[in-house]
């Protein structure tokens, strides 16, 4: 049976998964039975540096499949590509059908009427003002008076388009007027009983604790999608902010009170959402770092974590599991995510079996094929296959372009975040050799009589192998589509480097 995914990432921790994502499938993780894998950004807060980031990957990933794969079809429909971003990530618009109602090519759902305070969002008219309505109003939500230095900060006056600050109560109205969105209602037309829903938020904020809920609401509430699989990813908190006077912040979130809503939350969702998904998905950290304060807009820009990268994986499994894995009607099954052993530096070596073969060993490809472009091709100019396909490309076309700002900004980016957080994360050293790129294993340079007979994964064999794989794909794949050709190449250098590896490092060695 052939699917397609969709993927609600809701608020900045939804962001940030998807995010993680986006390099796990560009890395060739495989999604079984999938035709088209649908990312929905749900964030309010419009200028979300975070949401701004993940977007900005979605678009290099689906240029760069865009340019480098023709569809190529099993005999049961199902996409047969391998290899980097062979995952079909795309937007909502690509579901459209001639006739159809014309949606923004865009990987984000986008709210209406949220540049204003709280309370004019709710009463738009004032029409409450003097009202019996507005003293209720005001017994549910703080209203300081406006000559009060916390005026903004309180929950009638919040400014909705800068994200709902930690308030799942104020949350749970807006995302109430999601169903009347037009982009959601031509999401409800587009998915098909037989398709999978995932969901991701956190449970500690304002966003993703709110739209959790609202959107099993939805989605449950049509008849169509009554028995659909849904998964969905909670997480929990994995970081603090620091206070408010430690860094002049404005006050409107904090991380204190982060336990006690995930508490709120959790009895909420065992009370009223038990049996409403197939499959639920916790994941947390008690290794603890504090980030810099910021309520959010351009300079909510958090670092990766490797929570955020095993809650992708979540998406995965689910993705991956067949429907007798999964919780049936009325039953939900639940999973959590261990590592092999406690440390503050994790890489390769800290994963079971399935990580290790459907993410680890995809990451680490990638890994040396990044490694291979932006450190090594550059200074190979004068080969046959630089001549072949870079010459006249590597600076001025739109496909290397994007590439390169995949590999460069995006995902060593990536990677270098990870690596400085609490819990580091650390599967390559970025700043190394090949013989020393990744981490617990070096390749060794093997001397006979003290004459360097084998040197590892130097330049010459770099060369001789590029030149090799350019000779045969160029047999296959015409001039006409050099970038597919290029992209095999990369496949296949990562491929021989990995080779030369043997295999990821394990605690055993």
């Amino acid at each position: 049976m052939i699917r397609n995914t969709f993927i609600f990432g809701i608020g900045g921790t939804g962001a940030r998964v998807v995010r993680a994502l986006t390099m796990l499938l560009a890395a060739g993780s495989k999604l079984n039975d999938t035709n088209k894998v649908i990312p929905i950004i749900i964030d309010v807060d419009t200028r979300n540096a975070d949401t701004s980031r993940t977007l900005k990957a979605l678009e290099a990933y689906k240029l760069i499949r865009s340019k480098a794969y023709a569809p190529q079809r099993n005999s049961d429909g199902s996409d047969s590509s391998t290899g980097f971003f062979n995952t079909n990530l795309n937007t909502l618009s690509s579901l459209q059908t001639e006739g159809s109602e014309k949606i923004d090519d865009s990987f984000q759902l986008k709210f209406d009427n949220l540049e204003t305070s709280f309370i004019k969002y709710v009463d738009p008219k004032e029409e409450l003002v003097n009202d019996v309505t507005m003293d209720m109003l005001r017994a549910l939500y703080d209203d300081t008076p406006s000559n009060h230095e916390r005026y903004e900060n309180t929950e009638l006056n919040l400014r909705l388009d800068e994200g709902f600050k930690g308030n799942p109560n104020i949350g749970c109205v807006v995302f109430n007027g999601l169903s009347s969105l037009k982009e959601y209602q031509f999401v409800a037309k587009s998915i098909n009983p037989d398709d999978r829903i995932f969901i991701v938020s956190s449970i500690f904020g304002g966003t993703g604790s709110s739209g959790f809920p609202q959107l099993i609401k939805l989605i449950k509430g049509d008849d169509r999608l009554r028995d659909i699989k849904i998964g969905a990813l909670t997480v929990m908190p994995y970081y603090k902010i620091e206070a408010k006077k430690k860094t002049g912040g404005d006050g409107k979130i904090s991380s204190e009170s982060f336990d006690a809503k995930t508490e709120a939350a959790l009895s909420y969702y065992a009370k009223h959402m038990a049996g409403q998904l197939n499959a639920l998905y916790h994941v947390w950290d008690t290794a603890i770092k504090q980030y810099e304060y910021n309520a959010g807009g351009d300079k909510q820009l958090d670092p990766a974590h490797l929570v955020e990268m095993i809650g992708a994986t979540a998406i995965i499994d689910f993705v991956n599991k067949p429907d007798e894995a999964l919780g049936q009607k009325g039953v939900t099954k639940y999973f959590d995510y261990g590592i092999i052993q406690e440390s503050s530096s994790v890489d390769f070596r800290h994963f079971y079996n399935w990580s290790a073969s459907k993410i680890m060993q995809p990451l680490a490809l990638l890994s040396y094929a990044m490694k291979v472009y932006l450190d090594y091709i550059p200074n190979l100019t004068g080969e046959v296959f630089y001549k072949d396909l870079l010459k006249d490309s590597l600076h001025s076309d739109l496909f290397y372009q994007t590439l390169s700002s995949f590999f460069d900004t995006h995902f060593r980016g990536w990677l270098k975040e990870m690596a400085s957080n609490e819990r580091k994360f650390e599967p390559v050293q970025l700043d190394e050799s090949l013989n020393s790129f990744i981490t617990g294993k070096v390749i060794p340079i093997k001397k006979i009589f003290g004459i360097v007979r084998d040197s590892g994964l130097s330049a010459s064999f770099l060369s001789e192998k590029l030149g090799k794989i350019e000779d045969e794909l160029r047999k296959t794949i015409p001039d006409t589509e050099k970038e597919k050709r290029f992209l095999q190449l990369l496949n296949q250098i990562a491929l021989e480097c990995y080779n030369v590896l043997g295999a990821l490092p394990t605690m055993t060695e």
